[in-house]
């Protein structure tokens, strides 16, 4: 692998943060060191040396969590106690920690009762689609076969309470599996959906060993171990003699569908389900805060938040080079190391801001931005956070353009024209949104921002809800007025993200893909 970003790769050009530096909106500066002193520190030699420090090789990616992560984080907080910051974090540290449950399917004590029969074995029979502890529930069967998207209207009294084993006129392989579920079939109320699955005993083994090592997060304003509904996988050679015992053949229910859908009870046959989660560690993520105190007596209880997130993904499928750590030169170690900077500069000037500054870094962004939700909801200071200036990848832009979106919802896009207009010099234009047809607004982004009243943005036009890796998950795009549902789909890794030519972003409860 490379070692790590190039000047070639993040070019540079003098920031539009560096006007705020001469705003009275910011500064009551009599003495001490000038401006253009503190401006001076901001260059791009020291910028990059910095970007070269977290978004090197050795870092791997800063992917959540990861030691990576966690010394970025430090390395973030050594700086800020070399300017002189106060510490903003736990205990009188810079850091603030935060902690992430983990939990995972149980397939030991999972179990599929036969009414009056035998039992299918979780991990022979049955396989985990995603992690759920769904709890006990009994209930009859039906099965439904065939070309999935003709399953229109599907009567709620055949849906309601059962489960239902869906084959579909295509059964995929399960190392590759995207399935889209027939509309209205969640939303009439099966006890549980199954898969029905053919594939090799040697890929049906890979995907179990994948399901018993899939993770589901528990974030600390999530219900810890919270049921859902059951999505499995059975495997066709367990199936057919339990319907046979019954009287039915799946060959005649699949050849009876059609070019349609063929939904059909099973008659007599009912299923005890139980689906247990256990939970298990999970680890601990950092955000670093540096606090500088305001100069005014009255202002310095309202506090500008200066924020950018530290992590990245990690590492990933190598390119053509054989290089597989994704560096996070941009995204967002530019923004990150244009916090560092700004807080050098403010920290230089003798006089202080008259408000308050807090330097924030957050992790878990990636991952559902966990880490700024988590500050926004415990921000540790007393007085007022009346304004939030987040960066996100502002190494790639025009060299005389920066897009600053959210200009239009508050008076400080109207302070940022005017600090822009007074600088010329800095030859740098504030344009408004570009992107409105992408409606960046509309999805909440960094916590601090929605938390506050305020919007800001992320770079994504289609959000797949309610699925991690291997989960089903809803599809929405965006139609120029609203997010729309447009599919459900299921798939165990991250094909997903291939299928859409799109990274991925994931927790427990959402999945992010093209941000």
């Amino acid at each position: 692998t490379g070692l790590g970003p190039t000047t070639e790769e993040i070019p540079m050009r003098r920031m539009i943060v560096l006007a705020f530096l001469a705003s009275p909106f910011f500064m009551a500066c009599d003495g001490g060191v000038p401006v253009g002193e503190a401006e001076a520190s901001i260059n791009e030699a020291d910028f990059l040396q910095k970007i070269w420090v977290i978004a090197h090789d050795s870092m791997m990616g800063r992917a959540n969590p990861s030691p990576g992560l966690d010394m970025t984080a430090q390395w973030i907080a050594d700086e800020f106690q070399r300017y002189g910051l106060e510490p903003g974090g736990d205990d009188g540290t810079f850091i603030q920690n935060y902690h992430i449950g983990e939990a995972a399917a149980d397939f030991d004590a999972s179990s599929a009762q036969v009414v009056g029969g035998s039992a299918l074995e979780f991990g022979t029979d049955l396989n985990f689609m995603r992690t759920v502890a769904g709890g006990e529930v009994t209930g009859s069967v039906a099965i439904l076969a065939g070309n999935l998207a003709a399953a229109q209207d599907l009567p709620t009294d055949q849906i309601a309470g059962k489960h239902i084993i869906i084959v579909p006129a295509e059964t995929p392989q399960t190392g590759r599996r995207r399935v889209r579920l027939p509309a209205g079939l969640m939303e009439a109320g099966p006890s549980s959906v199954m898969f029905v699955d053919q594939s090799s005993d040697e890929d049906w083994d890979a995907a179990v060993e994948r399901s018993r090592n899939q993770r589901q997060r528990i974030t600390p304003w999530s219900d810890a171990g919270s049921g859902g509904l059951a999505m499995l996988n059975i495997r066709r050679s367990s199936l057919e003699p339990l319907l046979a015992s019954h009287g039915i053949q799946l060959g005649r229910i699949i050849s009876g569908a059609g070019g349609g859908s063929n939904l059909v009870d099973v008659p007599g046959l009912e299923i005890t389900l139980n689906t247990v989660g256990q939970e298990l560690d999970g680890f601990d993520m950092p955000n670093t805060v540096g606090i500088l105190e305001g100069s005014d007596p009255e202002l310095r209880n309202e506090f500008i938040v200066f924020s950018a997130h530290m992590d990245h993904v990690g590492v990933g499928r190598p390119n053509e080079a054989g290089d597989s750590i994704r560096n996070g030169a941009d995204d967002d170690g530019s923004g990150t190391i244009a916090v560092v900077e700004l807080a050098e500069a403010f920290s230089m000037l003798a006089e202080k801001p008259k408000r308050s500054m807090v330097f924030l870094a957050v992790s878990g962004e990636e991952s559902g931005l966990w880490g700024s939700r988590v500050y926004a909801e415990n921000p540790g200071v007393e007085g007022e956070l009346v304004a939030n200036l987040n960066a996100d990848m502002i190494s790639r832009n025009a060299t005389d353009t920066i897009v600053v979106i959210g200009k239009e919802h508050s008076d400080l896009g109207e302070t940022m024209n005017r600090v822009n207009a007074e600088h010329p010099e800095l030859n740098l234009t504030a344009a408004d949104d570009i992107w409105p047809e992408e409606a960046k607004l509309t999805v909440p982004d960094h916590r601090i921002a929605e938390r506050l009243g305020m919007s800001v943005a992320i770079s994504a036009d289609v959000i797949v809800a309610g699925g991690e890796c291997g989960n089903t998950a809803e599809v929405f795009r965006w139609d120029e007025k609203d997010w729309i549902h447009e599919d459900s789909l299921t798939a165990p890794d991250t094909q997903l993200g291939d299928d859409f030519g799109a990274s991925l972003d994931i927790d427990s409860d959402r999945l992010v893909v093209g941000a």
